[in-house]
């Protein structure tokens, strides 16, 4: 009898031992699932980062290789091809924006270290330039600027087609600058830059916005002047010439 109960003890014994040890293996290895679920929880987090590319309007794609040679460098930092004749441009100066863009802002900046007598007005209509024979117009789109100017695209394009056309019609000199780089390339910037160049006697250019030779091919193909500039501070270099 005393047999028969010691074998009933030790397999009850052994069979309590087993549950625990079963019970131990499954927390364990719940754990090690939650640990890889939050591990797998940060890398897709991660995996969603996107590097920028510049402005929502922009076609320039930095990480995209381009047959592309710049001319200028912090060694050589305005590059002017063709011959500027200074005598067509009189004073006093118009500065206006076809975008809204603060690279109007930066030549309101420039008019003013060079001591040039000029008007500064990035919502300028038609009728503001007449008396005037010189207008500068700084060409870049930025829906930023047009949202704090309370215009919308078809209202500055509207505005842009007017001013070209008193322009054309009034044998206005007209300067196009295209100073905000490569970011500043995109739909609408380029159809405010075709409609300025094909009444301009000179283009000023940040040279990073010529990667695709747009501009260059345009100056050479009718035989317009173009200064390239390495920085949009060098501006200050070019119409220091011009108007000297």
């Amino acid at each position: 009898m005393k047999k028969i109960i010691i074998i009933a003890l030790a397999f009850a014994m052994v069979f309590c031992f087993a549950s625990c040890s079963k019970g131990s293996s499954s927390s364990s290895a719940a754990a090690t699932t939650t640990s890889a679920a939050a591990t797998t929880t940060t890398t897709t987090v991660a995996a969603t980062t996107t590097p920028s590319t510049g402005t929502v309007d922009s076609e320039y794609d930095p990480n995209k290789t381009v047959d592309f040679v710049q001319q200028t460098s912090e060694e050589n930092r305005v590059v002017t091809i063709g011959t500027i004749d200074k005598s067509l441009y009189a004073t006093p100066v118009y500065v206006t924006s076809f975008g809204q863009s603060t690279d109007a802002a930066m030549l309101d900046t420039v008019m003013k270290r060079i001591g040039v007598d000029y008007v500064y007005n990035s919502t300028a209509t038609a009728d503001a330039l007449k008396g005037y024979k010189t207008v500068v117009i700084a060409v870049g789109a930025s829906t930023k600027g047009l949202g704090a100017a309370g215009i919308s695209e078809a209202e500055e394009t509207a505005r842009a087609k007017e001013i070209m056309d008193y322009i054309k019609a009034n044998d206005i000199e007209v300067i196009c600058c295209h100073i905000g780089g490569s970011a500043r390339r995109g739909t609408l910037s380029d159809e405010y830059a075709d409609m300025v160049m094909a009444e301009c006697s000179l283009i000023v250019l940040k040279e990073d916005a010529n990667f695709d030779y747009k501009f260059t091919k345009y100056a050479e193909a009718n035989n317009v002047p173009i200064s390239l500039v390495y920085a949009t501070k060098d501006t200050l270099t070019v119409f220091t010439e011009v108007f000297n």
